[in-house]
C-alpha cells in the first residue's frame, strides 16, 4: 500500500497579523488553501475549502472525486458569501494532491485552482506540477514578461481563477506517476514569492525528514522577508508501487500532520531570529557625575540621528504612492495609507475608474490601500484595474502541463494582498 508521510509547517509572517492559510495532510491526501478577501473572509473561505475538500474526497476517493472535491468546496464558499454580505467577494486558492492506487503502480492526482502550488522532486530534481492562475502568469505565457520579472512584478497578487469567486468553477487537473521516495511539496504563494526554486530544491535535498524540510522552507521565507503567511506541505511517497501492500521503510504515523490542520506546526516564537536581550540598568553611585562630554557627545550624535531618520521618512512616506478610493472613484494619493506618524496622504490623482466598476474582490484592497513604489506604478495598477474590467470577462482556453484543460477567466481578477 502506497501512502503519504507528511508534516506541515506554517508562520503568518512578519507583515500580516493574522494567517489566513489552511492545509489538509494525511496518508492519502494533501492540501493548501490561502485565503484572500479581508481578514475574516480569507480565513473563513481558506477553513471551508479544506474542509470541504477532506470531507467530500474521503467518501469518494478517485480522481474525479477529488475534482469534485473542490466543486464541494467552491458551492460553500459561494453559499456562505450569498448569505453574509460581510463575507461577499471572499474567496481562497486551493492545490490538493492525492495518491491513487492503479494497475500499474501509485498515481498521483493534482486538482488545482489559484496560485499556491504543487512541486514533484525526485531523481529528476524539482519540477513544478501546477500553473498559476494568475495575471502574471498569463503575461509570461504571453511573453510580455520574463519569468524573472513576474518573480518580481508588483502585482503577481492578481489572481484570475480561485475557490469562491464565480459558481462556474474550472479546476486544472494533473496525473503523474508516484515512485516510492519521489517527494510532493505543497505551498502557498508565501514560500514562492520569497524563494526561487533553486533554494526551494536545495532545502528538500538537504533535509530527509519531511518535518524538517518543511520547517526549513518556512524559515528560509521568513529570512527572506516574510511578507505573506507561508504555509508548506513537505509529503514522501511510501511503500512499493506495485500494489502488494509490503512497505519497504515504515515510519511512525505519530508526528505527522492532522486530517484537518489550520495552523499545523506553527514555528515557535523566536525560531528565525533570536529576540536581543534588554540592557542592564544600575544606579549611579554616589559622587559620580550624571554628565560628562562622552555623555554630551552621545546626546549630540543621537540628535543628529534622530534629525536624520526625521528626515529619512518623510521621504519615505512622500516617495510612496498609494491607490485607493476618492469617493466614488478610484484615485491615486502620495503617502502611505491612513498616513504614516504626522503625514498625511495626499490626492495626486483622481482616475476615471468608478468605484462600481471594480470588481468586487479587488474592493478590499483598494479600500486598505493598495500599495505602490512609485507614481508610475501607481498607474500601472490603475490601469491593471481597467484591464481587469475590460478584459478578463472574455473567455480563453488554458493549457496545462501534462494534459489540456479548457478554462474561462472569471468576470474579473481577484487580488489578494501584498
Amino acid at each position: 500500500m502506497t501512502r503519504f508521510t507528511a508534516a506541515v509547517a506554517t508562520d503568518p509572517g512578519r507583515v500580516r497579523a493574522s494567517n489566513q492559510d489552511r492545509a489538509v495532510a494525511n496518508d492519502r491526501l494533501l492540501a493548501v488553501a490561502d485565503g484572500m478577501g479581508g481578514h475574516v473572509g480569507g480565513e473563513i473561505a481558506a477553513q471551508l475549502a479544506v474542509e470541504a475538500v477532506g470531507r467530500s474526497y474521503e467518501a469518494h476517493p478517485t480522481a474525479a472525486g477529488l475534482v469534485a472535491a473542490l466543486r464541494e468546496a467552491n458551492d460553500e464558499i459561494c453559499a456562505h458569501g450569498d448569505e453574509d454580505r460581510r463575507l461577499h467577494g471572499m474567496g481562497t486558492t486551493l492545490t490538493a494532491a492525492a495518491l491513487l492506487e492503479a494497475a500499474g503502480g501509485a498515481r498521483l492526482v493534482v486538482a488545482h485552482i489559484g496560485d499556491s502550488r504543487a512541486y514533484l522532486y525526485g531523481r529528476g530534481g524539482l519540477r513544478q506540477l501546477t500553473e498559476d492562475h494568475s495575471l502574471v502568469e498569463e503575461m509570461v505565457r504571453r511573453g510580455e514578461i520574463t519569468r524573472t520579472e513576474a518573480f518580481f512584478h508588483p502585482h503577481r497578487h492578481i489572481l484570475t481563477r480561485a475557490l469562491g469567486v464565480d459558481r462556474q468553477l474550472d479546476v486544472d487537473t494533473w496525473t503523474v506517476d508516484a515512485a516510492e521516495h519521489d517527494r510532493i511539496l505543497l505551498c502557498s504563494d508565501g514560500l514562492t514569492n520569497e524563494c526561487p526554486d533553486g533554494e526551494i530544491a536545495e532545502i528538500l535535498a538537504a533535509n530527509t525528514d519531511p518535518g524538517d524540510a518543511a520547517q526549513a522552507l518556512v524559515v528560509r521565507a521568513l529570512e527572506h522577508g516574510g511578507s505573506d503567511n507561508i504555509t508548506v506541505v513537505v509529503a514522501d511517497v511510501e511503500g512499493t508501487v506495485s500494489g502488494t501492500g509490503v512497505s519497504s521503510r515504515d515510519k511512525a504515523a505519530t508526528g505527522t500532520a492532522p486530517a484537518t490542520s489550520p495552523a499545523a506546526a506553527p514555528l515557535p516564537p523566536g525560531t528565525a531570529y533570536a529576540r536581543p536581550k534588554p540592557p542592564s540598568r544600575r544606579r549611579p553611585r554616589p559622587g559620580e557625575r550624571l554628565v560628562t562630554p562622552w555623555s554630551a557627545l552621545f546626546v549630540l550624535a543621537l540628535a543628529g540621528v534622530l534629525a536624520g531618520a526625521a528626515g529619512f521618512v518623510e521621504w519615505f512616506v512622500k516617495a510612496s504612492y498609494f491607490v485607493g478610493f476618492e469617493r466614488n472613484r478610484v484615485g491615486i494619493f502620495r503617502g502611505r495609507p491612513g498616513g504614516f506618524l504626522w503625514f498625511k496622504p495626499t490626492l495626486v490623482e483622481t482616475t476615471s475608474l468608478a468605484r462600481s466598476a471594480v470588481y468586487p474582490p479587488s474592493l478590499p484592497f483598494l479600500k486598505a490601500g493598495l500599495l505602490e513604489p512609485s507614481l508610475s506604478a501607481a498607474q500601472g495598477a490603475v490601469r491593471t484595474l481597467v484591464s481587469e474590467k475590460n478584459k478578463l470577462g472574455l473567455s480563453a482556453v488554458f493549457t496545462t502541463s501534462g494534459s489540456a484543460t479548457h478554462g474561462r477567466v472569471t468576470p474579473g481578477a481577484a487580488a489578494r494582498g501584498i
